[in-house]
């Protein structure tokens, strides 16, 4: 009797959950409905590791990475890794743009020129017409400097007022460590405390950013795997805005 209440118990969460995120992904695909979306990362498996809730909600997702990733010397491995994953999220790849910079170089002690990162950001916006650009928040999720660089230059843009008119800015909001690995069970937490927009994957949703994170070979380590079972970056984003 105790395994059948439990069983129904587990069954009723479950579509309670999947009830949840179809009201989730109405109302942000409402948002962002007719939108083209620039997502800019620093580093091949930023896109799946951070952002996969937001990019399998829009329809027309672009992807600009300002790096091949090539701390390591597999620049050229890590381009295919992301062209693979960004197919399985469902960006193609004429909608990729993997930037070869050397004043943008994979490394997580430098800052990268903030100047250079806003000319980019502003020709893809141009060649795109893009209407929404979404990147990290000023700690980038882990404190990379890679990451908070992207920030920067695109706050930059807001601050001087040199995005072109009605392209709308958003940051990933970055959480304590103490949520990162909760999973879902962060989802009461992100609903309760204040944010701009939510963004949650249903089940489907999180085994294809799993997937898309297994086109990452080059990248597999132990805690990589624990990453992706337990991180709440895989299931949920919340994305504040931007403002001068």
């Amino acid at each position: 009797m105790a395994v059948f209440i439990t069983c129904l118990v587990a069954i009723v969460v479950l579509i309670a959950y999947q009830a949840f995120v179809l009201i989730v992904k109405n109302y942000s695909r409402h948002h962002f409905k007719r939108e083209n979306v620039l997502f800019v990362t620093a580093h091949p498996d930023d896109e799946c590791m951070f952002f996969s809730p937001t990019i399998l909600t829009v329809d027309k997702a672009f992807l600009t990475c300002l790096s091949s990733g090539n701390y390591y010397n597999l620049g050229e491995e890590r381009r295919k890794e992301l062209l693979a994953s960004c197919r399985i999220l469902g960006i193609s790849d004429q909608n990729v743009a993997i930037i070869d910079n050397s004043h943008l170089k994979d490394d997580p002690n430098a800052t990268w020129d903030e100047d250079i990162i806003s000319a980019i950001i502003l020709a893809k916006i141009q060649k795109h017409r893009i209407n929404v650009v979404v990147t990290f928040d000023d700690y980038g999720v882990s404190g990379h400097k890679n990451h908070t660089s992207v920030y920067k230059a695109l706050r930059q843009l807001v601050t001087k007022k040199q995005l072109p008119t009605g392209v709308q800015a958003y940051c990933l909001e970055s959480i304590p460590l103490w949520r990162k690995y909760l999973l879902q069970l962060d989802l009461p937490i992100s609903c309760l405390l204040p944010q701009g927009l939510l963004f949650v994957s249903s089940w489907q949703g999180v085994w294809q950013a799993q997937k898309a994170m297994y086109a990452h070979w080059s990248q597999f380590v132990w805690f990589r795997v624990l990453y992706i079972i337990f991180s709440r970056y895989m299931v949920i984003n919340t994305l504040k805005p931007i403002r001068a």
